[in-house]
């Protein structure tokens, strides 16, 4: 298996941009480290199927670009000043570059998957960033309101959730495996976990652990699920006249009280058993699960 070093090597040689500003944009945020999660489980899936992973290393750096394509999007759409503990992208270059540049990730993953993958892998991954798109869309539009448990998880397999089963689906697909759907509905419940703890830090973590500043979802009106999880034992109008406001540390304390952190532990979880026990079947499986595991029990 790659090194991780080596891996960021290979995303720094396949992004070969002709215009130095945007080497400057994706040398930034590449040197700001990263878990390489989606890449690192497209490798192992295909490694687990009997697949040929030197293969698929051009696929993982593309599913790594539209990451990195939406990082840089987001931290323009929500006006961030950091990323990963450094000032953020759209801080040190601005905007227009920033957008720019973003753009300029997504078009170089769609030439990985056109000259390295096959028909099925870029309907897979197109049909990702398409709910990607729509999805932080559909988050953009429930912002300030207390939004249901359904509608949630709508935004969340869209925004997160899609391009980790595009990553499980496309290392299936590349190992030639008739599997490539069940891995990529699995991968879905894996972004599921993933988001529903980046959700439980934002609320229980510190800046200096996560590299941003914590309580950001509560101040920008993002209703998620340590606060749906105990809505019914909270005051709707009290919350409503705190929620996306400045001073929103009261109602963070207050949902920590109520269990809203361990809330969501527990329902990350429960997304990921079924996916341990999937995987779990598999011959060679005992990297890819601690990968997954792994996903769940962080803190940062």
């Amino acid at each position: 298996m790659l090194e991780l070093s080596q891996f960021n090597q290979f995303m720094l040689d396949y992004l070969d941009p002709e215009i130095k500003l945007v080497e400057d944009v994706g040398r930034h945020i590449l040197s700001a480290g990263g878990k390489r999660l989606r890449p690192l489980l497209m490798m192992e899936v295909c490694r687990m199927l009997g697949g040929d992973v030197e293969r698929v290393v051009p696929l993982a750096v593309g599913i790594e670009y539209i990451h990195m394509a939406s990082l840089l999007h987001d931290d323009v759409v929500d006006g961030a000043h950091t990323r990963r503990g450094r000032p953020s992208a759209n801080v040190l270059f601005g905007n227009q570059a920033v957008v720019l540049g973003g753009d300029y990730f997504y078009a170089k993953a769609l030439w990985l998957y056109a000259n390295y993958g096959n028909l099925q892998a870029v309907e897979m991954v197109s049909r990702a960033v398409m709910h990607m798109s729509q999805s932080q869309l559909l988050e953009l539009l429930s912002l300030g309101k207390l939004i249901s448990e359904e509608e949630y998880f709508r935004i969340i397999d869209g925004k997160t959730g899609a391009l980790f089963g595009a990553s499980m689906g496309v290392g299936a697909l590349m190992a030639e495996s008739p599997l490539a759907e069940e891995f990529y509905q699995m991968g879905l419940k894996v972004g599921r976990a993933f988001q529903l703890i980046d959700d439980a830090l934002d609320y229980s973590s510190s800046e200096e652990r996560l590299g941003k500043p914590v309580g950001n979802d509560l101040r920008d009106g993002k209703c998620t699920y340590p606060l749906l999880s105990v809505l019914d034992h909270l005051d709707k109008q009290w919350v409503l006249e705190r929620f996306g406001k400045g001073n929103t540390e009261e109602l963070r304390e207050r949902v920590v009280l109520l269990g809203g952190v361990e809330n969501t532990k527990k329902r990350a979880e429960e997304e990921i058993a079924p996916v341990l026990e999937f995987v779990g079947k598999f011959e060679n499986s005992q990297a890819l699960l601690q990968l997954i595991k792994g996903i769940v029990n962080r803190d940062h």
